[in-house]
């Protein structure tokens, strides 16, 4: 559990920057609500209210829940506090705690969604004496004595960070190779397709410090290796059997002594980013690669008699 203090009534939001973790404000708040007895949290409708994410910093020396003030309210101070060891406190000031989640019956589902989207880290809430609540994803390796929450003015968002943060997380789906036939033959062209996507745009999105940020990529090269040093470019994913796929190889050796070929593709995406529906700038492209193993066998004659 940590603490800092800031003077007078604050009205607080947090604002991400360049950031090793960052969480979105996902918590389902009507859950927690129409179900205090199960959940963690009942909004007081007093309370501060935020619109943007929270902000966590991991590192070798612990994790730091970054707070930015945007506003204050009528006799408080703008004045950014000082910050200290995480157990401050000050009687004119408003306190944050930092604390493992208590996940009630009523946020299993919730829970199981958003762990797969934070591997490796378990949900904190952090909440203030004034009322404002919030939920970051922290690490599970981080002792509690090394978290600490520093408070500050608003930092500025660079949009830029945000979209290849989120090109980082684009949530590109799992792939698999499939092949018509089955078991591949020497000589008989071979039909490849990618199951489980169709080509079409990936997006991904964040809204943070007053901005929305969209990201969206677009495949624009499949490049297949079939194992035997055979290679081919295609702007498509092929097409499922019984339709006849443009994704298609003759093998002229068999893969007995491997026991298959591996196939692979590789998918170049091109991918840009607009701030808040405006136009579309450019980002870097990127490459994702799937593999898959193909066996080939060899057509044998077989004398039989009449």
């Amino acid at each position: 559990m940590t603490r800092k203090p800031f003077f007078g009534l604050l009205s607080i939001v947090v604002v991400a920057i360049s950031i090793v973790v960052t969480s979105a404000m996902s918590t389902p708040m009507d859950v927690l609500a129409d179900d205090p007895d199960d959940g963690i949290y009942t909004p007081d409708p007093d309370s501060p209210t935020y619109d943007s994410n929270i902000t966590v910093d991991a590192n070798d020396d612990g994790v730091t829940i970054y707070i930015s003030i945007t506003d204050t309210s009528p006799g408080g101070s703008s004045d950014s506090p000082a910050v200290g060891d995480g157990n401050d406190s000050d009687s004119s000031g408003v306190s944050c705690t930092a604390d493992v989640m208590n996940v009630g019956l009523g946020l299993l589902e919730w829970l199981m969604a958003e762990s797969q989207l934070h591997p490796g880290a378990a949900p904190w809430t952090v909440q203030c004496d004034d009322g404002f609540f919030g939920v970051v994803w922290i690490p599970f390796d981080i002792d509690p004595a090394d978290v600490q929450i520093v408070i500050g003015p608003p930092v500025p968002v660079d949009p830029i960070s945000v979209a290849q943060e989120l090109l980082d997380q684009v949530p590109v789906p799992d792939m698999d190779i499939s092949a018509n036939p089955d078991l591949g033959l020497v000589a008989l062209p071979s039909w490849f397709w990618i199951d489980g996507y169709n080509g079409a745009p990936i997006t991904a999105s964040e809204s943070l410090g007053g901005i929305t940020v969209d990201v969206e990529i677009s495949p624009q090269q499949y490049s297949w290796d079939f194992g035997d040093g055979g290679t081919l470019e295609t702007a498509s994913p092929g097409q499922p059997y019984p339709a006849e796929s443009d994704v298609q190889y003759t093998y002229q050796q068999s893969s007995l002594n491997a026991g298959a070929f591996t196939v692979t593709v590789e998918i170049t995406f091109s991918a840009r980013y607009r701030v808040n529906g405006g136009a579309w700038e450019s980002l870097d492209t990127i490459t994702r690669s799937f593999t898959d193993d193909y066996p080939v066998q060899q057509l044998q004659a077989v004398l039989t008699e009449d």
